[in-house]
């Protein structure tokens, strides 16, 4: 189904952002956000045996990886808390990498919330 580029989203996605990132193309824009949806539960699974390992490396490659895929979406919220988890492996301090996945969980959910009604 072809995106409604007129239909209300949650804040968790600038949709005025991303179809200017696919120049327009509700098709396209409708194709990679069904392809995020499929895949963001592996990426995300992926950061939580990162934190839940206690491997910096791991958590900073991993967030990144995230914060890559949902810049795409021009999703703030989401890439904040991609790039926080990935500072904190980069900076090896994990102490609060927990209360940081469970935020980074809550924006992947709303985003994917958000995709979800940005493809009906």
């Amino acid at each position: 189904m072809t995106p409604d580029p007129t239909a209300s989203t949650p804040d968790a996605l600038d949709r005025t952002e991303f179809l200017a990132r696919v120049h327009g193309d509700a098709v396209l824009a409708g194709a990679m956000a069904a392809l995020f949806i499929q895949e963001a539960p592996a990426q995300l699974a992926a950061v939580r045996l990162a934190v839940a390992t206690g491997s910096a490396e791991r958590v900073s490659q991993a967030a990144h990886l995230l914060r890559g895929s949902v810049a795409n979406f021009s999703a703030g919220e989401a890439v904040s808390a991609a790039l926080h988890l990935e500072q904190m492996g980069r900076t090896g301090e994990l102490t609060d990498a927990s209360d940081a996945l469970i935020a980074l969980e809550r924006a992947i959910e709303r985003l994917i919330a958000a995709l979800r009604e940005f493809t009906e």
